[in-house]
């Protein structure tokens, strides 16, 4: 199953033996955006697409697959795709997904991943970036889930930065500055661990903070 948008696309394959699963991300991620997405349902299929095709900005590969399973299944895919191979997964320990690191994957993401959540990740991806789950950085780690210690003012701002609206409309809407709101972002982005605020936002709805 395919969407393809052809203007500025980014092509995106997903590999998975769940059908419903597959077709569910082919269609949500396909619908009314950039991204031109599909499907297969094995390792071989994979291989072959890639074969066929040339290589994806984004592979989201199940790590548990019928034909070809764990850290085998990732070094054969990233070897004919190259960058931009990440592990899609339900489950996984700490020491899996460092070992998918540094065998060359992109990244490590939840299946439980909300839908806008995994769209920004794959176009993050597809920049370049290595994407992890933010809780699963965390067990990476060997740290707890950490108290964000928000202000009210700071999970205000964070909950509107989640609605996508800019420093302006958000010092409008709270009677602030654009100074104030901008030093309430910055300290967001340090109590939470993130580089901006797409990426607050991806974490705060991925931890029901908004």
């Amino acid at each position: 199953m395919t969407i393809e948008v052809p203007e500025n696309r980014v092509r995106v394959l997903v590999v998975d033996d769940h059908l419903l699963l597959a077709e569910t991300v082919v269609l949500a991620l396909g619908k009314g955006s950039s991204l031109e997405v599909e499907a297969v349902s094995g390792v071989a299929a994979a291989l072959e697409r890639i074969a066929e095709s040339g290589r994806f900005d984004v592979v989201l590969l199940d790590y548990s697959m019928p034909d070809g399973d764990g850290l085998g299944a990732l070094r054969q895919v990233i070897a004919a795709n190259g960058k931009g191979v990440a592990v899609f997964s339900g489950v996984a320990t700490p020491a899996v997904i460092e070992r998918a690191l540094a065998e060359g994957a992109m990244g490590f993401i939840p299946k439980t991943l909300p839908l806008k959540s995994l769209e920004s990740a794959v176009r993050m991806i597809a920049q370049g970036e290595v994407f992890v789950a933010y809780n699963y950085v965390l067990q990476v780690m060997g740290k707890d889930e950490p108290s964000t210690n928000l202000k009210p003012r700071e999970r205000q701002v964070l909950a509107m930065v989640c609605e996508g609206a800019q420093n302006k409309e958000i010092a409008y809407r709270l009677n602030l500055s654009e100074v104030i709101v901008k030093a309430n972002v910055k300290s967001i982005c340090r109590k939470l661990g993130v580089r901006n605020r797409t990426e607050a936002a991806m974490m705060a709805r991925n931890e029901g903070l908004c």
